[in-house]
């Protein structure tokens, strides 16, 4: 279609009333400023043309009908599967990243009470292996820093709040951008 033609037809579509009037509106002038339309105006006009200027006979105006309800279906059928993907993404990202870190936490917790566990530990585990279930401090002591562990436990605690702030934030950001949109 023309973009003459095209504006023929957005300007009738708004005379009847009908259509998204801002969307059109702004269709309009771009066609005007002899800009290119985006992909997603194209395809509504392409439903919308047909289904309010197209021939009013019963059968005509019943197929365009259709054809926008099937078209639209379709767009949005699109829509909720990119979201999905998206959504899922976005979560197991979330879900994997705070997973390690929370892991990461209390094996090194793990190793920083070892003279805490050790004692109950003893009862059930060879005197032979029980240096194997704490690696951090078999590692911290082969290296003279026996005190190495604690601070990396004390480190990792320190952190969560402030992770946990940062995640607030962009949670509250997220939020105040969605309303505004």
């Amino acid at each position: 279609m023309l973009s003459e033609d095209l504006m023929g037809a957005i300007q009738q579509i708004l005379i009847l009333g009908k259509g998204d009037q801002g969307r059109l509106e702004y269709l309009l002038e771009l066609l005007q400023k002899g800009r290119p339309l985006p992909d997603s105006d194209k395809k509504y006009l392409q439903i919308m043309v047909p289904l309010y200027l197209g021939p009013q006979d019963p059968e005509s105006y019943q197929k365009n009908v259709e054809f926008a309800i099937t078209k639209l279906y379709g767009e949005i059928r699109e829509l909720g599967e990119k979201m999905t993907g998206i959504q899922r993404k976005g979560f197991e990202k979330y879900v994997g990243r705070k997973a390690i870190l929370f892991f990461i936490t209390v094996f090194v917790l793990w190793n920083a009470l070892q003279s805490y566990v050790l004692p109950i530990l003893s009862n059930f585990v060879p005197n032979s292996m029980i240096q194997y279930v704490f690696p951090l401090n078999l590692i911290a002591n082969y290296l003279n820093y026996g005190q190495v562990v604690w601070f990396a436990f004390l480190i990792i605690s320190i952190s969560w709040p402030f992770i946990g702030l940062i995640h607030l934030v962009k949670f509250i950001r997220s939020r105040k951008i969605s309303n505004n949109v």
